[in-house]
């Protein structure tokens, strides 16, 4: 990764993550808040939700950031179309080794089927 695309992921972190972070607290304030005020009776169940979902999403960045997921993160596209293109020499091999040339008798009823076998 060069300099620059580190510094544009470092920026984009600052620019939606922390923003997202910080609203994140101010939405769980505000609910306590609000339950404090009116008395705790729902207020344990929704707050530990937003807390696991947000400690899970956290946990989950964490994980890939220090695994590394975010150094090259044109790899993925390209191994898959290199699986894609694998998959589809594999069945043209396949075809190839039936004696067809092709998805000849696809969607095609049985008599459209014997006509162009003749």
């Amino acid at each position: 990764m060069s300099r620059r695309d580190k510094v544009i992921t470092y920026i984009m972190i600052f620019l939606v993550i922390l923003p997202g972070g910080i609203s994140f607290f101010i939405k769980v304030g505000s609910y306590f808040m609000v339950e404090v005020e009116e008395g705790m009776s729902g207020f344990a169940l929704p707050f530990f939700n937003y807390l696991f979902v947000a400690l899970g999403f956290v946990s989950l960045f964490v994980w890939a950031f220090l695994r590394g997921h975010f150094r090259d993160i044109n790899r993925p596209s390209q191994e898959m179309l290199e699986m894609e293109r694998s998959f589809e020499d594999s069945d043209l091999r396949e075809d190839e080794g039936r004696g067809q040339t092709g998805p000849v008798t696809e969607g095609c009823t049985l008599k459209q089927t014997q006509q162009r076998e003749v």
